[in-house]
């Protein structure tokens, strides 16, 4: 089989090379070879060289360039990776990201090995801390979910291995690299399209998840943008699919399930409450018409209390692709102040919990989610 692993980066010569030299390991023991390839968005530091100095076994090529796809993000890195592969006619493409400090040569066994045994795209199921993924454990996890039926629990983790028939699916339609999807709403458009063109999707067991986390406050701002607006757009595109699911099914998880405690990541509190109550003094024009009078009613409350329900949470949501999917609201960016609110609410519910005592929350929010679909559907 052969297997090739893609890496995009931007700035991160600091952590790249170990994820190469990990990669390019996982490859000469478990396939016999294979090539690692980069795709930078034209790195200020050293990345490149990092790329191409890294110590590899023999037979594993890497190889590192710059995409040319015009607009910056990783998911142009992920699109001229996959057409890479294409032209290399590779079995199975692995995808991981370059701030990896936990990735070891069994993960590119662990999302390789279950496409030749049939299935087309490998999500990651890692433990993370439980202010870790935001965005995740607060939208893309719980709309993901309720919205297409299948459980899987990191649909933007980052990290996934997918099948050539799948590639040719994500390539067969130009025009939607030219939105979000070529930034960070790459990841909830692999997911989604796998699923909603009942693809066989599989989740593969990889232990702790430690990276570079970020403050969600300080710099999630335009990752919301970005990922709820291509979900959104997707909810558009796939109504067909979504509107009829009613249940929520496991997903099949592949390997071993490892517990433990991963390290702490630090959020600014303070920072997310006094965003989420300025930016939503600067959209509140907007939001009164992209939400229902109730939700408005719901809000302006939480936004004094910082105590957030995920009834009231997922018909923001819904309210919001509503709105989107009549022209009402252009982009995700005001729903940010409500996401900072609902994540506060969220820490500080879960300050004195175990990352394993959060998961059940997050768990019973798809579930919330998915018992409040009828609201979507009679707003939508």
């Amino acid at each position: 089989m052969k297997v090739m692993v893609g890496i995009p980066s931007y700035n991160n010569e600091d952590t790249i090379s170990f994820v190469v030299e990990q990669a390019a390991k996982g490859l000469k023991k478990y396939f016999n070879g294979g090539i690692v390839v980069n795709a930078d968005g034209g790195s200020k530091d050293r990345t490149r060289e990092a790329v191409l100095n890294t110590k590899v076994p023999e037979g594993v090529e890497v190889r590192s360039f710059i995409y040319k796809w015009p607009i910056p993000g990783k998911g142009s890195a992920m699109k001229e990776l996959m057409e890479v592969a294409r032209e290399e006619k590779v079995d199975v493409l692995v995808f991981v990201d370059s701030d990896l400090r936990s990735i070891t040569p069994e993960w590119i066994y662990k999302f390789a090995k279950p496409i030749e045994e049939g299935y087309d795209f490998v999500a990651p199921l890692y433990i993370r801390h439980k202010w870790d993924g935001t965005i995740t454990n607060n939208i893309a996890y719980p709309m993901t979910a309720s919205l297409y039926g299948k459980n899987i629990r990191q649909p933007i983790g980052g990290d996934f291995g997918v099948s050539t028939k799948l590639i040719d699916i994500y390539l067969s339609d130009e025009d939607v690299w030219k939105t979000d999807v070529a930034r960070f709403g790459v990841d909830i458009f692999l997911t989604t399209t796998a699923i909603a063109n009942k693809f066989k999707v599989i989740q593969t067991a990889l232990g702790l998840k430690i990276h570079d986390p970020k403050d969600p406050a300080a710099s999630l701002g335009p990752m919301f943008n970005q990922v709820v607006g291509t979900l959104f757009m997707l909810m558009v595109r796939y109504e067909d699919v979504w509107k009829g699911i009613r249940t929520l099914e496991d997903v099949p998880v592949w390997g071993e399930l490892i517990k433990g405690e991963p390290d702490p990541v630090n959020v600014t509190l303070s920072l997310l409450k006094e965003r989420a109550q300025e930016l939503f003094k600067e959209n509140e024009a907007i939001l009164q018409k992209v939400l229902s009078e109730e939700t408005l009613k719901g809000v302006i409350k939480a936004l004094k209390t910082f105590e957030f329900d995920d009834i009231l949470w997922s018909h923001v949501l819904y309210d919001g692709a509503a709105a989107y999917k009549k022209g009402i609201l252009k982009n995700a960016e005001p729903l940010i102040p409500l996401y900072f609110a609902k994540t506060a609410d969220f820490i500080e519910k879960t300050k004195d919990m175990s990352s394993l005592e959060a998961e059940k929350l997050i768990e019973e929010r798809a579930e919330v989610f998915l018992e409040e679909k009828p609201y979507l559907i009679e707003k939508w």
